[in-house]
C-alpha cells in the first residue's frame, strides 16, 4: 500500500530566516522523552499571564515532560531540540471532565488539551525563527550536544553556542512495551491570542521505566536551568520514558481559539517579526477566529 502521510496540501509563510512550507514535514527523527508528575502550584506559576491551566491528575500533580528530539531529515533542514512542556488546557474554551481519556486518543484533533512548551532551545536560526514567528515557541539558539544508541542515550543543552551546560541528561531505559504513538497539540501564545496547534504523528514508541538516570540542571540562572530546578526535573523519578527512533510528523499551522494579551517572549531576538502569510491568508486567519472563537 502506498505511504501517503506526506502528501497533503501545503501554504508558504515569509520568517526572518526565510520562506517555510506548512505543514513542516519531519521524515526521520529520534525522540527520548520523560515524563514526570510536578507540584501544580509550581506548574501553575510557570503558566502566569498565558491564558492557560495545568491539568490536575488524581494525585494532585501535573504533568511535565523533558523531551529530545534529533531531527535527521526535515523540511527546513535537520536540527536538534530539547523541550520541557506541561500539559494544559485553556479556561476560557472549556475544562475538560477528564484528562486521560485525551491522551488515550490518537487522533490529536479531538483532544481538550495539550502541551504547553515552556522551553525549547534549537540549534539552527531556521527553527527558532519559524518557531518564535509562526507558533510563540520560546526557541533561543544554542548547542545541544548528544549522543543516542538502541540502549541509551545522553544529552547537553547550552546556554550559548559555545556556553555552559544547563542540562545534562543520561540514561538508560529498562525494558519496555512498543505501542503506537499518539498525535502531539499544543496551546501557544502568540499575536494576543491563544494558538491550538496539531502535530499529526507516524511513529511506534517504546515505553519503558527509567531504568539508569542521571540529571543534573546548571547552577547558574538562566531560564531554561531555573525551570528544571524550580519544577524539580532534576530531583524527581520519570514514570515513564519514551523512546523511538521511527518518529515522523507533520508540524500544522496554529488556529487562534481564545483572545489572551501575549506575554512579553523570552530570549528575545533583535529583527524578529510574526511571520507573514501570503496575501489574503492572514485575514483568512483573522476571519476563521471571529466566526469560531468562543466568547470569553
Amino acid at each position: 500500500m502506498a505511504d501517503d502521510f506526506f502528501e497533503v496540501p501545503s501554504s508558504r509563510v515569509l520568517t526572518t530566516e526565510g520562506p517555510v512550507r506548512l505543514p513542516m514535514l519531519f521524515y526521520d527523527v529520534s525522540v527520548r522523552q520523560l515524563n514526570f508528575f510536578v507540584e501544580y502550584d509550581s506548574a501553575l506559576s510557570r503558566l502566569e499571564g498565558t491564558g492557560l491551566a495545568p491539568c490536575r491528575f488524581f494525585n494532585g500533580k501535573a504533568l511535565a515532560s523533558l523531551i529530545l528530539y534529533n531531527y535527521r531529515d526535515v523540511t527546513i533542514g535537520e536540527y536538534d531540540e530539547v523541550t520541557i512542556v506541561l500539559l494544559v488546557y485553556p479556561p476560557a474554551v472549556r475544562e475538560p471532565r477528564l484528562y486521560l481519556p485525551n491522551l488515550a486518543r490518537r487522533d490529536g484533533h479531538k483532544w481538550t488539551v495539550g502541551g504547553y512548551v515552556l522551553e525549547m532551545p534549537v540549534t539552527i536560526p531556521d527553527a527558532r525563527a519559524a518557531g518564535r514567528e509562526i507558533w510563540g515557541y520560546p526557541k533561543y539558539l544554542t548547542d545541544i550536544p548528544l549522543a543516542i544508541s538502541d540502549r541509551d542515550f545522553s544529552y547537553q543543552v547550552m546556554d550559548e553556542p559555545g556556553g555552559s551546560p544547563v542540562l545534562t541528561v543520561e540514561c538508560t531505559p529498562g525494558p519496555g512495551i512498543t505501542t503506537r504513538a499518539s498525535d502531539l497539540v499544543t496551546f501557544s501564545n502568540h499575536e494576543d491570542t491563544i494558538l491550538r496547534t496539531v502535530v499529526d504523528v507516524d511513529a511506534a514508541c517504546r515505553n519503558s521505566p527509567r531504568g539508569k538516570l542521571r540529571i543534573r540542571a546548571g547552577t547558574t540562572e538562566h531560564r531554561f536551568a531555573r525551570n528544571v530546578r524550580e519544577l524539580g526535573l532534576d530531583r524527581l523519578k520519570p514514570f515513564v520514558v519514551q523512546s523511538t527512533d521511527s518518529f515522523r510528523s507533520r508540524l500544522n499551522r496554529g488556529w487562534p481559539v481564545a483572545s489572551q494579551k501575549t506575554p512579553p517572549p523570552p530570549y528575545a531576538v533583535e529583527g524578529e517579526r510574526p511571520a507573514r502569510w501570503p496575501a489574503g491568508g492572514e485575514a483568512g486567519l483573522k476571519e476563521t477566529f471571529r466566526k469560531e472563537t468562543p466568547a470569553v
